[in-house]
């Protein structure tokens, strides 16, 4: 393994933890909702709106980050890979870029979700 990957497997560490924390905050934002659907306090709503959306700017930039990852994957290719590195080093470049889509759909979403009848109207 070059000294390149063991870094990116070293982050990769890091992005684990983060992703513990993320799941903590997860659970805490559904104690909020539960509380917002028995009671519908505006405070709850805000609290588990902004948790989630403070969830979704952290898993698009850590999506941001693996399409960057995979992107150097295909640089670092050279002539002499065989089909089998090149199809998955493209294969994770996809699924990367699709998880960043998916996640750039979520932020939106979360962000918007506030005023979701305004933001329908707006289409029409």
């Amino acid at each position: 393994m070059d000294n390149e990957t063991f870094k990116e497997v070293q982050i990769e560490d890091y992005i684990w933890v983060i992703y513990i924390f993320l799941a903590i905050f997860a659970i805490v934002s559904n104690h909020f909702e539960k509380e917002y659907l028995k009671k519908h306090e505006k405070k709850d709503e805000n609290i588990f709106r902004t948790i989630n959306t403070e969830i979704f700017i952290v898993t698009f930039l850590i999506y941001l980050y693996f399409v960057y990852i995979n992107y150097k994957h295909i640089k670092r290719l050279d002539p002499n890979s065989s089909p089998k590195e090149i199809l998955i080093a493209n294969a994770g470049m996809i699924a990367a870029i699709l998880f960043l889509i998916a996640g750039g759909i979520s932020l939106i979403i979360s962000i918007i979700g506030n005023d979701e009848d305004d933001f329908l109207l707006s289409f029409f």
